[in-house]
């Protein structure tokens, strides 16, 4: 195959230029509206903790419904609409003026990414051969995670010139600008259950997706593994500012550096995964959760004797954990898409994407009271000792998962729609 042909697939081009946009607009508004809830509106921790619950819970709830509307309608169609309601929806953040104006505004724009989530997930499968799947979904994730670092940045800078309405306008645009980018990807398939014309009623294609998820051992397990891990990881990664004000030299600057350094472990690892092939995703996944884990359970006892030039060790540490968190994610969704046929692939993500982010959204609940009934470094050394205990039981499955994987996807393969301009 001809080296950097996925730089030449024009509408895979087309569909991370939406991402770029997208993405960016998104970190632009979500740090304005903390901002909003902290410093105008003088929220509550528990007011502003109902932002992340607002825009997660719609993936919770709706992912596996989103998965079949994405395998039955034309998956184009849906990004592009659900854009454009994404566009309208944050104007209205502008003229919000309570926090429950902001929760409502923010569930239906949940709402409608889980709608945007699996339809974008089955394009990739349309548009992306499986051999270059792998640097596709690294590319991705690449994109979410430099938005996630130079994001927070431009919205501090344009929150304090320009004023917050200026960034929720901005964020506006970028959805428009991102739904004009889409309507240039080409025409795409429609699928029903097995691509009939009549559509059987909607809970029998939702059965399909959960029996072919239990048929393919790695998404079974692998699923499992990723609710079981994000539970825990999410438990300590939600009280790591207050770790960090534990320290004695503790301040919002090493906070600040503590997350962008965060972010550029994923970014580096993204990075990587894009040159890289990995032979073995379960392997992989493994590494990177024993990383991950050893790097909670060094940061927390090291917080716990008071280690001094924590500017130093702490961004180090949280890089190189956050480097072995891109092993995880990455190599699963790769995996994922690679094993599932193309008229699946909007239930088999929202039901596997419904799945973690319904441990996303308990986690940090549970980290919460955790911490406050054992202290938040006790919380960090745990979650930590629990990531590497399930790293080093998960590679007992490994080969249980890896086993028949590759005749599911010469069965899948086929099925792939457009062919990569």
């Amino acid at each position: 195959m001809e080296k950097n042909t996925l730089l030449r697939n024009r509408p895979y081009l087309y569909l991370m230029a939406a991402q770029v946009v997208s993405n960016l607009g998104d970190w632009l508004s979500l740090m304005a509206i903390f901002s909003l809830m902290a410093f105008k509106w003088n929220a509550s921790p528990l007011e502003i903790s109902f932002v992340v619950i607002c825009l997660g819970l719609p993936m919770t709830m709706l992912g596996p419904v989103s998965g079949v509307i994405a395998d039955r309608m034309n998956r184009k169609v849906i990004m592009v609409v659900s854009d454009l309601f994404r566009c309208v929806i944050l104007l209205g953040l502008i003229v919000a003026t309570v926090p429950w104006h902001i929760y409502v505004l923010l569930f239906l724009l949940g709402s409608f990414s889980s709608l945007f989530t699996p339809a974008k997930s089955g394009m990739l499968k349309e548009i992306v051969n499986d051999e270059e799947m792998q640097q596709a979904a690294s590319i991705s994730s690449v994109i979410q995670d430099g938005a996630k670092i130079i994001g927070p940045a431009i919205s501090g800078v344009l929150v304090t010139a320009a004023g917050l309405n200026s960034v929720f306008l901005l964020d506006s645009i970028s959805f428009l600008v991102s739904a004009l980018l889409l309507f240039m990807l080409p025409k795409t398939r429609t699928f029903g259950s097995k691509e009939k014309a009549e559509h059987p009623p909607m809970i029998s294609d939702l059965k399909e997706g959960f029996l072919y998820i239990k048929k393919v051992p790695f998404i079974l397990y692998g699923t499992g593994l990723m609710f079981v891990s994000m539970l825990i990881l999410q438990m300590a990664d939600a009280q790591f500012s207050v770790l960090i004000r534990l320290l004695k030299e503790g301040s919002p600057a090493l906070v600040g550096l503590v997350v962008t350094c965060s972010g550029s472990g994923f970014l580096i690892t993204g990075l990587c995964l894009a040159k890289y092939k990995v032979r073995s995703p379960w392997l992989a996944m493994t590494m990177g959760l024993f990383i991950l884990g050893s790097g909670f359970v060094i940061v927390g006892y090291l917080a716990h004797i008071q280690l001094p030039h924590s500017f130093i060790w702490a961004p180090v540490i949280t890089f190189l954990a956050a480097s072995g968190g891109g092993f995880i994610f990455i190599p699963f969704n790769t995996a994922v898409q690679k094993l599932t046929p193309v008229h699946m692939t909007g239930r088999v993500f929202g039901l596997t994407g419904s799945m973690i982010m319904t441990a996303t959204l308990i986690g940090p609940v549970a980290g919460g009271f955790a911490g406050n009934h054992w202290g938040v470094i006790s919380v960090f050394i745990a979650s930590g000792a629990g990531l590497v205990t399930i790293s080093l039981t998960a590679l007992l499955l490994r080969k249980r998962t890896e086993r028949s994987d590759h005749l599911v996807t010469e069965s899948a393969g086929p099925t792939q729609g457009t062919t990569p301009a």
